[in-house]
């Protein structure tokens, strides 16, 4: 897809919602869906525009312009660079990823050509670009100037995270409080451990088997379904 990008639009920008419409969604005329049967072409671009598209988006290599205008990003450019060398993987492991959080769901790709470390990597990228969409969001000074591990406590010291579990030690102020804290600690490891290690030091960091890349995957998730509930 983000190939395919590149050759159609060089650093010229693109529309979306342009581009599936009308020809574009049924005849295909920029052959995004190249090599499919006519009667086929029209879905497999609305695939493309869906899952491919928001993977693109979330892990940085499009870019909204403005007025929903995109261009490629140089990080995008230098991710068209890498040839794709795709093999089986185990069909369990593909199942399980429609259970990940929605940002996270199109990560087959990553198995398929044994970049598991790299889905590790880009899936805490991902926790730590939610906190920072949110601190961008924010209209607290404090909160806008923080990034990094102490961003997650911030958020929530600043309300623009709210503690997602109203019943846990509802009476007992110190008891919410201590749950608090450890919530804060929990998603400042997801920047401080996973995400910073597997992008400064990925060389000291073992190559994960599927399994182990599944496992972080979900970690990851869960993380940004605590976000999610707590916005």
């Amino acid at each position: 897809m983000l190939k395919a990008l590149t050759d159609r639009f060089g650093k010229t920008t693109f529309n979306r919602h342009n581009l599936l419409l009308e020809p574009y969604g049924t005849s295909d005329p920029e052959g995004f869906a190249e090599g499919f049967p006519d009667a086929e072409r029209q879905a497999a671009v609305k695939y493309l525009f869906g899952a491919p598209w928001r993977y693109l988006v979330n892990n940085g290599l499009i870019f909204d312009t403005g007025q929903e205008f995109l261009e490629v990003t140089p990080e995008g450019w230098e991710e068209t660079k890498a040839e794709i060398n795709a093999v089986p993987t185990d069909r369990t492991i593909i199942d399980a990823l429609r259970f990940l959080h929605p940002d996270l769901r199109d990560y087959e790709h990553y198995f398929r050509e044994q970049k598991l470390r790299e889905a590790v990597a880009n899936a805490f990228k991902r926790v730590e670009n939610r906190l920072n969409e949110v601190r961008d969001a924010s209209s607290k000074p404090d909160a806008k100037a923080t990034a990094g591990v102490a961003l997650p406590h911030k958020l929530f010291d600043s309300g623009d995270l709210n503690f997602p579990f109203p019943n846990l030690s509802a009476g007992n102020q110190k008891g919410r409080e201590a749950y608090e804290q450890q919530l804060k600690n929990l998603l400042a490891s997801g920047i401080g451990w996973f995400r910073n290690s597997f992008a400064h030091e990925p060389h000291n960091i073992p190559n994960p088997d599927p399994a182990e890349a599944l496992e972080l995957l979900f970690v990851a998730s869960y993380m940004l379904r605590i976000i999610d509930a707590s916005v």
